[in-house]
């Protein structure tokens, strides 16, 4: 099957980053961070690889190095994951107190 339309490109979008460990409802990044990742994705040429390693790789597997967001996936989700570990930080000492 072709990947050929924007819809399909923005979902293969939404499933990296879900897979890179980026929750995209999360408020963290920018909508101009957001529409750049969106963008890239819209013009990379690896549609058909991107939505084949989706369904066949693990769940505990990379974003691939050929996905043009890799980099940014990966900063947004570590970032996430940085912002959630301040949080429950300050829960945890407001409990101390």
């Amino acid at each position: 099957m072709h990947i050929d339309t924007i819809d399909e490109r923005l979902a293969l979008f939404r499933a990296m980053m879900e897979r890179a460990g980026f929750d995209p409802q999360f408020p963290l990044i920018s909508n101009d961070e957001l529409r750049g990742g969106a963008q890239r994705c819209l013009g990379c040429r690896s549609g058909e690889t991107c939505r084949d390693w989706l369904e066949t790789a693990p769940d505990h597997a990379s974003v691939p190095g050929f996905c043009r967001n890799a980099a940014h996936f990966t900063d947004w989700a570590a970032r996430q994951v940085s912002m959630e570990q301040e949080t429950l930080s300050e829960a945890v000492h407001a409990l101390d107190r």
